[in-house]
């Protein structure tokens, strides 16, 4: 019974570390994305703008449905 409590823990954890690392990697990609369309905008690139508003677009929406 003990070591089942301490798994349980350590599930836990795993969990909300993955849930922090993820988070993290959104807010990575979101500021990069940000400097990217900068560039495109700066380098009057349409396609490329198109491509990285729509991902940025897509990233906005998965955290918005995330956070309810």
């Amino acid at each position: 019974m003990e070591q089942s409590k301490y798994l349980g823990n350590g599930f836990m954890s795993g969990l909300l570390s993955e849930i922090m690392i993820d988070q993290q990697v959104r807010q990575f990609r979101k500021r990069t994305l940000y400097d990217e369309i900068d560039k495109a905008l700066k380098d009057s690139d349409k396609e490329k703008f198109m491509v990285l508003t729509n991902e940025l677009k897509e990233l906005l929406s998965y955290e918005i449905t995330e956070t309810g």
